[in-house]
């Protein structure tokens, strides 16, 4: 991303030091809720939303791009019964998924082990990223994973702000990168629309979006 030398990317903010930590950074405060509302109101609408509109059976593997602790694999599984495997930038992270999911239908790995576990063979019938994409530093390069992991015809579910939000030394910073553009480079959009206000609050549901998405090519 075009920046100042002095400017960087602060992985570290990703560097959970306990469980609530953890929550946190993964569901900041918003629009008078907190944490623990936001975690408790979105968690199970996503959960739903994603279980219907990916077609999920106890027979779907599905790739969790960004999954932190694994608050929405835990809720598909129970919910579907569909087998997890998890990708997180954060090694406290992954390691807090695997207490907090705590099934054998879950498996976490780091994106470089992912990698080559595509490049091994693996692949999934769909994928998720929950208010991942607006983070991460190179989103391309995320989104060309999940393409290369997800099935021909294969699902992906993707819920993120409409701007980038960038972690940096200086500070969240937006880039400028057009995030809805770069996902159109690989998928073909099926569907899109906002949180329903039982879910979010009404800032939130204003400048973020979701939608669905069909891999329709090899990348």
């Amino acid at each position: 991303m075009p920046k100042p030398r002095d400017v960087y990317y602060a992985e570290s903010v990703f560097r959970a030091r306990s469980l609530a930590d953890a929550r946190h950074i993964i569901l900041t405060p918003s629009g008078g809720q907190s944490t623990d509302e936001r975690w408790q109101r979105e968690t199970p609408y996503v959960v739903e939303l994603v279980a219907a509109r990916l077609h999920l059976t106890s027979g779907s593997t599905v790739l969790d791009y960004g999954c932190g602790i694994g608050r929405v694999a835990k809720g598909l599984i129970e919910r579907t019964g569909c087998s997890v495997v998890g990708v997180d930038i954060s090694p406290e992270m992954r390691t807090m998924a695997k207490t907090y999911v705590a099934s054998p239908r879950f498996a976490v790995h780091s994106p470089e082990a992912f990698r080559f576990l595509v490049k091994d063979g693996l692949r999934v019938d769909a994928a998720i990223s929950i208010w991942v994409l607006q983070h991460v530093a190179d989103p391309r390069a995320m989104l060309g994973d999940i393409a290369g992991a997800l099935k021909v015809g294969g699902r992906f579910f993707l819920l993120n702000d409409h701007v980038r939000h960038v972690p940096t030394n200086k500070g969240w910073l937006n880039d400028g990168i057009d995030q809805r553009q770069a996902v159109a480079e690989r998928f073909t959009e099926l569907e899109t629309g906002t949180l329903a206000p039982e879910a979010a609050p009404e800032d939130r549901r204003q400048r973020s979006f979701w939608a669905v998405y069909r891999r329709s090519a090899r990348p």
